[in-house]
């Protein structure tokens, strides 16, 4: 599936060298948080680790999908209960959440000044 990443050029780099890290938070807890577009990034990019600058398009295996709510509630049980990934939309469109960074099978990065 292909999905974007946006944070900051000299990460977008980084990233590119030497492939994703899970966060330390988020709606879902720790992990790779990723959006259906471009555009969406500019709103979902906005936690105090959130970088701007870079957009990343990445094709993804998200695997077993498990969807959750808004608030991603239940998110601590999903691993153990076989799944690979969430799907969630906490308002503003969907997220698919990955911890493991095997999952991303290539990235392209590309300067992002934002969608408006």
């Amino acid at each position: 599936m292909t999905l974007f990443h946006q944070t900051s050029m000299e990460i977008c780099k980084l990233i590119q060298q030497n492939g994703f890290r899970p966060g330390k938070a988020g709606w879902c807890g720790g992990a790779i948080y990723f959006a259906t577009s471009a555009a969406a990034t500019d709103t979902k990019a906005i936690g105090t680790q959130s970088h701007h600058g870079c957009i990343i398009t990445a094709k993804v295996d998200i695997g077993r999908v498990k969807v959750l709510d808004k608030q991603c509630g239940g998110h601590a049980n999903v691993q153990s209960d076989g799944f690979d990934s969430i799907r969630f939309n906490p308002g503003d469109g969907d997220e698919f959440v990955i911890w493991d960074a095997r999952r991303v099978k290539s990235v392209s990065i590309a300067p992002w000044a934002g969608s408006s």
